[in-house]
């Protein structure tokens, strides 16, 4: 079974600290027979990497280590949504998340109290399961021919280090901001957004589009049972609300302006403003939510290698496991130009007979938009 390899300390933009890093958390065996490099002897390495089988294991399973260093400090393409993770699920692969409504008012009343005061009032809790639901993993070939260049100088080596990250690494990255923006269009396909129809967006309409923005988020800040999927009474600070623009309204809208609809400065409200290329339904302008609208979780990751002696390469894989999902109890808003309009609601059967004791299942179609 693959684990998630221990971290090594190492210049990782050199090739010779790369190098000496792998040796150094290597057996002494491998030790006696690849010296400690330098500018000099860099080439000199290759024959007991190339030529031993046991010494090139060694050599590749640390090269591992030293890729799961990189990814952990890489510069390359990060999803620029990762503020929005909740963290790594150490054990099992689900999430409760539980919501406790609101208590309810009772009229006081002395003539009643010493025949109620132990009566059991039971908390009206709501509870959602996120679920282990993304297992996949991102493969890469080196061969043989590659891993030999590799030695002719120390930036061979780095060359071919950041060659697997960057396939890994970018692939892992870009899939889990696909997905994130994906929950989002979901949500609002599903109906699950409460929606506000605004004008198109443009020069002239976006100081009415702006008001309309902060019109919404003062009204998240009240307790309200409309604005989320569950229908469960709950706020937002506005500290708390996460505006998600398209690229082309952000382009339009005046930060400072849209600043001030939060009560916030230019540089605090820009935490609160994310970017996205675009979203899946292209009448949608923003989208308002609750940073705890998204559900996401690492749950494992972990590196492996595998060399095939009948093709003298090796692939390198990277195993990642998360959990994707949206609270239900969170708020969120869509702000988009289609006109939601509602023509009817059928519940069938119309007029069911049913006998004392006996269930009866009915159906709601609703029609419109």
């Amino acid at each position: 079974m693959a684990t998630k390899p221990k971290l090594m300390t190492a210049n990782l933009t050199d090739g010779i600290a790369v190098a000496n890093t792998i040796r150094a958390n290597s057996s002494l065996s491998y030790q006696d027979r690849v010296p400690e490099v330098t500018r000099d002897n860099f080439s000199d390495i290759a024959n007991p990497i190339l030529n031993y089988t046991a010494i090139q294991n060694e050599f590749l399973n640390n090269l591992v280590n030293v890729i799961s260093r990189i990814i952990v400090t890489s510069k390359m393409y990060r999803n620029p949504w990762a503020r929005f993770k909740k963290g790594k699920l150490e054990y099992g692969e689900t999430i409760e998340e539980v919501f406790v409504n609101i208590a309810k008012a009772h009229q006081y009343n002395i003539n009643t109290a010493q025949t109620e005061v132990f009566k059991i009032e039971d908390a009206d809790v709501y509870a959602a399961f996120h679920r282990l639901n993304y297992k996949n993993f991102y493969k890469v070939t080196i061969s043989n021919e590659e891993l030999r260049q590799a030695f002719f100088a120390p930036q061979g080596l780095i060359n071919l280090i950041d060659r697997i990250v960057d396939s890994l690494y970018s692939g892992a990255q870009y899939d889990e901001f696909s997905i994130m923006k994906q929950l989002i269009n979901n949500a609002i396909t599903s109906g699950w957004m409460y929606p506000i129809t605004v004008s198109a967006l443009a020069s002239d309409t976006a100081k009415a589009f702006v008001s309309t923005v902060k019109g919404m988020s003062n009204s998240l800040t009240f307790m309200n049972a409309k604005y989320n999927p569950m229908g469960v009474a709950n706020y937002t600070d506005k500290r708390r609300q996460i505006l998600i623009l398209n690229a082309n309204s952000d382009a339009i809208i005046d930060v400072d302006v849209l600043a001030s609809a939060f009560n916030m400065d230019k540089a605090e409200f820009m935490g609160q403003r994310v970017i996205v290329d675009d979203f899946e339904n292209t009448n949608v302008v923003a989208v308002l939510v609750d940073e705890d609208f998204f559900q996401i979780y690492d749950q494992w990751e972990g590196f492996t290698e595998n060399y095939n002696g009948q093709g003298l390469y090796w692939n390198y894989f990277y195993h990642v496991r998360k959990i994707f999902s949206t609270s239900p109890f969170a708020n969120a808003v869509v702000f988009t130009t289609s006109t939601n309009t509602l023509t009817g609601v059928t519940v069938a059967p119309a007029s069911p007979t049913v006998s004392h004791g006996d269930t009866q299942v009915f159906t709601a179609t609703v029609t419109g938009t």
